[in-house]
């Protein structure tokens, strides 16, 4: 009997072991040594500036399937059914929407999914920002796609890549897939998004041409465009502007939309693959307004680009009352249809429209280029992203399960700064109003103060979320609220903390951003 138990405690210790390996390699570092430390410092410019501009469309391919697309109807997928292969293999296959719950599985698609790239060159530095429409990108899946256009395209000195967070898209993460337990990536459609943004990339490369820019800000936008689901109610809601021309014949080429709030109006029934009012307010800037066909005002052609802000909180349009002028209609805040995201992506494109008429531009004569690029490590303390790792879910790279590694950037061109944030940061944050509510789960005054634009020396200061990293909420240490009692009065905890590295996140970030720009 003793031999009997020894073997079977040794089962068990082999069993553990294997195991612990199994987990050590899931969540292997999957580019071990890398680490970015790239200062480009400004300096005399060399040549006139140029800019190129391109997107390439990323939407996946739909095979038809036996569901019909125009009635949305809601369908629970089962092994076994032909369904969504997009290659024609008949296999179950579909393409998991990312945002909402498990198991949505698209059933068409309502418009293109984009990659849209400016590139700035001025002689002695490139960079490129490409923005995606797509939930977000881990970082190793931002350093891969670096390293295939280093290959291509060895003269770009840094690329910066963020997504606009829409919540209709395919899931290039791994929350969202069949069941909490199995990722939702597809494998080959993320390598085909990492290759075409690199062709975008490429694209902007070569169309390059001398260029003035111009940057604007729009202060705020009314509330029945976007709401603050969480107290304290500080917003990310200015519209800050670079505006591209070109340098001999002042002819629009395009614009850099930077503002702050999720594109999830569609909400968890819609299975039609779209960008949600993102695309609404680039048609309306580059073709125009467009009801049944009639042009209720015009565009200005060029290429629009949107990136995202702060969006923690968390900043949402879904639950908005919005006013529709020329249909002279105000959809409820329960309406989850393309009516309403047209409604607010027009309303956004209203107003870029009139600023674009406008003379209120500061011009930017010859600026020249300077990037500071910075990786470091964030604490993991969320159990359920570790168990996730382990089991797959998320496919990428940590540190013993401990740590994470993440990145900041700061690009200046001229008086334009551009601050990356490696996820959703509460605009608390990057704007000021933190608090210190009772109730909280840790008694600490606020840390992340002063509010990082105030520490931004640029004449318009662009903070650009979800950039070459996405790592989930980032809020103050404050403001994190797990635990009973809750904060302001809540019966129940608030949205947030659930998908959060954890509470130290707003607080490393903070300090890195600040070293970064204490250094500029």
């Amino acid at each position: 009997m003793k031999k009997f138990f020894a073997i079977l405690a040794g089962v068990l210790v082999a069993l553990i072991l294997c195991g612990a390996l199994f987990a050590l390699y899931r969540t292997r570092d999957r580019y071990p040594g890398y680490a970015l430390d790239l200062t480009l410092p400004e300096g005399t410019q060399a040549e006139p500036l140029r800019v190129g501009l391109a997107k390439v469309a990323i939407t996946p391919q739909i095979a038809d399937t036996w569901v019909d697309a125009d009635s949305n109807a809601r369908y629970e997928p089962k092994k076994g059914d032909t369904f969504n292969d997009g290659n024609g293999n008949g296999r179950f296959d579909p393409f998991w929407l990312a945002g909402f719950d498990n198991k949505r599985a698209a059933v068409g698609v309502h418009d293109d999914l984009w990659a849209r790239v400016i590139l700035w060159d001025d002689g002695a530095v490139i960079v490129a920002l490409a923005s995606l429409d797509a939930i977000g990108l881990f970082h190793d899946d931002v350093i891969a796609l670096r390293k295939m256009a280093a290959e291509q395209f060895p003269e770009i000195d840094h690329v910066i890549v963020t997504a606009t967070h829409c919540h209709e898209v395919p899931d290039l993460m791994g929350m969202w897939g069949e069941s909490y337990i199995t990722s939702g990536v597809n494998r080959e459609y993320l390598h085909s998004v990492q290759e075409r943004t690199v062709a975008a990339i490429g694209e902007a490369l070569a169309n390059r041409q001398p260029a003035i820019l111009k940057i604007a800000v729009i202060d705020s936008v009314e509330k029945d465009l976007v709401e603050d689901s969480r107290p304290p109610y500080v917003y990310d809601d200015a519209i800050r502007m670079l505006r591209v021309e070109h340098a001999d014949t002042g002819e629009f080429l395009g614009i850099l939309l930077n503002y702050g709030c999720h594109p999830e109006t569609l909400g968890s029934r819609n299975l039609l693959i779209t960008s949600d009012y993102v695309h609404y307010w680039r048609d309306g800037i580059e073709r125009g307004i467009f009801y049944d066909g009639d042009c209720a005002r015009p565009g200005v052609g060029g290429l629009a680009i949107y990136a995202q802000g702060a969006v923690g909180g968390l900043m949402t349009a879904m639950g908005s009352e919005t006013h529709d002028p020329w249909l002279n209609r105000t959809f409820g805040g329960r309406e989850r249809t393309f009516e309403r995201a047209r409604a607010q992506g027009y309303r956004l494109a209203d107003k870029v429209l009139d600023k674009i008429a406008s003379d209120d531009w500061q011009t930017i004569h010859q600026p020249t280029i300077s990037l500071r690029a910075q990786t470091f490590d964030f604490r993991l303390q969320n159990k359920l992203f570790k168990l996730a790792a382990i089991l797959g879910v998320f496919d990428r790279g940590f540190r013993w399960l401990t740590n994470v590694r993440s990145e900041v950037n700061l690009l200046t061109i001229g008086p334009a700064w551009f601050l990356t944030m490696p996820g959703e940061v509460n605009p608390e944050i990057l704007n000021g109003g933190i608090e210190t509510p009772a109730g909280r789960d840790f008694g600490v005054d606020a840390i992340e103060v002063p509010p990082l634009r105030q520490l931004m020396r640029g004449d318009i200061n662009f903070a650009i979320g979800l950039a070459n990293d996405e790592v989930g909420y980032i809020m103050p240490k404050s403001h994190w609220d797990a635990k009973a009692p809750f904060t302001y009065g809540k019966k129940k905890a608030m949205y947030g903390e659930v998908n959060s590295l954890g509470p130290d996140a707003g607080p490393t970030f903070y300090q890195q951003a600040t070293a970064l720009l204490a250094n500029q």
